[in-house]
């Protein structure tokens, strides 16, 4: 008898999370999602990244890549999205010493919450990443994986961890602030069942945040700032010129996250938000480097453990439920 494998995967414009269940064990990878096409790749490759080729054509995915590859539409149903989701899909299957062949896949994938109310823009691009049920051919840093997704499950964003313990959400109200890469996804729930009307989603996500940041910067500093560059500043909190920490950009980087969490804060209050959730939980890879800001208007509100991993567990909850 086939054993049973669960893969959940966040498949974000910053950055793509997955999650697999085998056996009784979970793995987990993240991986930048930046995709640029090469041709005979000589050098290594570095960690949390990986040569594809695909349908003819070869190509760079992950963290080594430059920033000036990353995606910045809209839309989910894009090759970027489609290789990264593979990407995620044959990885987590090596990790787990899973194969194809003699397991049962079962994978549920995340889309934007306009997406997922809308049944043709859901079942279009369930199509398009299921290969219109064709077999996928895929090679990933040169091992041949073969492999069909049907029927996978679609999820949406913006859920957190409200699936992995229903037991304590099933008496209580709360809202979930999801912050990614470019957009911040709101929703509130009633126990495990989320309130559809309240669904809704912004485009304040990191992204906004970085342009907003290198215009102050370059305004302030007049300085040429590189893609790498403003990714480093982000992370680090300041900004350095000749081997010395810039003075004022500290401070300046600070005010641009308060500014940039304020408006995540007023577009959810412009949508009838009024915070009186029993709990209120902020995920995504956004709510790490806002953390600070996030607790100082909101000092009772979790910060979810490993949050760029918050959705993917729950999503594993909700095809353990249908598939048991």
């Amino acid at each position: 008898m086939k054993e049973h494998v669960f893969i959940g995967i966040d498949s974000g414009k910053y950055a793509t999370k997955g999650l697999i269940e085998y056996r009784g064990k979970t793995s987990t990878m993240l991986f930048r999602t930046k995709l640029q096409e090469v041709s005979d790749i000589g050098m290594d490759i570095q960690p949390n990244s990986f040569k594809i080729d695909y349908e003819g054509k070869q190509y760079l995915i992950g963290d080594m890549i430059s920033e000036n590859h990353s995606d910045f539409n809209l839309s989910k149903e894009t090759l970027m999205h489609k290789i990264s989701i593979y990407t995620a899909i044959c990885e987590l299957m090596n990790k787990a010493n899973a194969y194809f062949h003699n397991v049962h896949l079962h994978v549920a994938i995340n889309v934007p919450i306009n997406v997922y109310k809308s049944k043709s823009l859901k079942e279009s691009f369930k199509r398009f990443i299921e290969n219109n049920n064709r077999t996928i051919y895929f090679r990933l840093n040169d091992c041949q994986y073969n492999f069909n997704l049907n029927d996978i499950t679609i999820c949406f964003e913006g859920m957190g961890l409200t699936y992995t313990n229903p037991s304590e959400a099933t008496n209580s109200t709360s809202m979930v602030v999801d912050i990614g890469g470019l957009n911040t996804t709101y929703c509130m729930f009633n126990g495990v069942q989320p309130d559809f009307n309240s669904m809704t989603v912004a485009h304040v996500g990191m992204n906004i945040l970085k342009a907003k940041l290198e215009q102050e910067l370059v305004q302030r500093y007049n300085r040429n700032i590189s893609a790498n560059d403003l990714e480093q500043i982000i992370q680090q909190g300041y900004m350095s010129f000749m081997g010395q920490v810039t003075e004022g950009s500290k401070e300046l980087i600070s005010q641009v996250k308060k500014n940039h969490f304020d408006q995540i804060i007023n577009y959810a209050k412009q949508h009838n938000y009024t915070f009186n959730q029993d709990n209120i939980y902020f995920a995504g890879g956004g709510s790490l480097l806002l953390k600070q800001e996030i607790l100082q208007q909101f000092p009772n509100a979790t910060i979810v453990v490993n949050p760029q991993f918050a959705n993917v567990k729950s999503f594993l909850e909700i095809m353990k439920v249908k598939y048991s």
